[in-house]
């Protein structure tokens, strides 16, 4: 659906929302403006407490993530792009996870992550659920053929 507003000659404002046109006062517009803008910003706070939960979520996961077998973190860390490696990594607690990734990466893997790391030190919230979202099932994977090997 189109919306468009414009002012006449006369000081009052046009409101097109399709076929339907609206002759609305100026008093009538900033009340209108005043309840979208309140509307749109309790969604984002609805949204902003979704992220907040799943981030605690991620970070219980990296956390858990360091009392991982090596050969887990090794199959993951090869498998993740830089920036999921650094959201995970950043994620943990502490410095934990991040040493026990370097631990089991190659020489040239190791010093390409500390790299990103040093590089990706601003990832923002919404970044890190988008990079954790794609994360999750490769970990689940790894794990269930792990757990399915012993």
């Amino acid at each position: 659906m189109e919306i468009s507003a414009k002012r006449t000659k006369t000081g009052e404002y046009h409101v097109d929302i399709g076929y339907v046109t609206f002759e609305l006062s100026k008093e009538a517009v900033t009340s209108l403006s005043q309840v979208i803008s309140k509307r749109l910003s309790q969604g984002s706070d609805i949204e902003q407490q979704a992220i907040q939960r799943k981030l605690k979520i991620y970070r219980e996961l990296a956390n858990k993530l360091i009392n991982a077998e090596d050969q887990i973190i090794q199959q993951i860390a090869l498998r993740m792009l830089p920036e999921q490696l650094v959201t995970l990594a950043r994620l943990a607690g502490g410095e934990g996870l991040f040493q026990k990734i370097v631990k089991n990466l190659s020489r040239q893997n190791r010093n390409q992550f500390q790299d990103d790391y040093q590089a990706l030190d601003k990832i923002s919230e919404y970044q890190a659920c988008v990079n954790m979202e794609k994360v999750v099932p490769l970990i689940r994977e790894v794990a269930q053929r792990r757990i399915g090997t012993e």
